[in-house]
């Protein structure tokens, strides 16, 4: 009767072939680098570096208003990130800074082979009720989720600042939900985004279609007309313009 041995080499050669395989298992990346109205759930990779400024203008009762929004993100792991962003809003001769938030993301659930994704994470905040107001600090946790359907990107978010009690103004829970659909993944990718805001007791709801542009696979330009429908004020149009750059990571 032979006596058949377990070889070490089969073990290598097993794992040989396997290494191709779960190599070839990547997360999910989503179709937007940044969306306009919220947060997207893929996270950045390991060592992957994001940066992006915009131009934000409405009008509301006649006033113009202009913001200049700059955020960063940087990759610790494929599961761990952090990032940073800030708002600046020209008033006079001079920007006032309206708005700071600094946090971390976890990712939960990365799977390309079902184009879904699922991150959750928290921010310390820091902004003003007007533009002569005293910064008030804040927290915010937030929820995110994204799920491919054919050429169709979904992204989900939910968030609740959560304002305490400062400079004599009474503590605050401000949630925050949106909705973002991309088509395609080519150089063009139309847009449309949804989202319901409550604000110092006001009710929010924003659409805002828009477009955007991939001309190099780390260059994103983004146009978006976020339409404001204001419960028991006036509705109102804007436009927003986004470059965001990306590099790094294993791409």
């Amino acid at each position: 009767m032979t006596n058949r041995r377990f070889k070490p080499q089969s073990l290598v050669v097993l794992l040989a072939l396997a290494t191709p395989a779960l190599a070839q298992e990547e997360g999910v990346e989503g179709r937007a680098q940044e969306l306009f109205l919220g947060e997207e759930a893929p996270l950045n990779q390991a060592h992957e570096l994001e940066a992006g400024s915009g131009l934000d203008w409405e009008e509301d009762s006649g006033e113009s208003r202009f913001q200049m929004p700059v955020h960063v993100e940087y990759g610790l792991t494929d599961r761990l990130q952090v990032q940073g962003e800030a708002e600046l809003s020209p008033e006079g001769e001079s920007d006032v800074f309206e708005e700071g938030r600094i946090g971390a993301s976890w990712g939960l659930v990365n799977d390309g082979q079902r184009g879904l994704a699922v991150s959750t994470g928290v921010q310390v905040l820091a902004l003003r009720d007007a533009p002569d107001a005293s910064l008030r600090p804040g927290v915010a946790p937030f929820l995110l989720a994204y799920k491919d359907f054919g050429p169709v990107g979904v992204n989900a978010s939910a968030e609740l600042d959560v304002l305490p009690s400062s400079g004599g103004r009474d503590a605050t829970v401000q949630p925050d939900l949106g909705l973002g659909v991309v088509v395609g993944s080519g150089m063009l990718r139309p847009k449309l985004e949804a989202a319901w805001r409550n604000e110092e007791g006001t009710d929010a709801g924003i659409l805002a279609p828009g477009l955007y542009v991939r001309p190099a696979e780390s260059v994103e330009v983004g146009v978006s007309v976020p339409w404001w429908l204001e419960r028991g004020g006036e509705n109102h149009l804007g436009v927003s313009a986004l470059l965001t750059w990306s590099g790094g990571g294993s791409k």
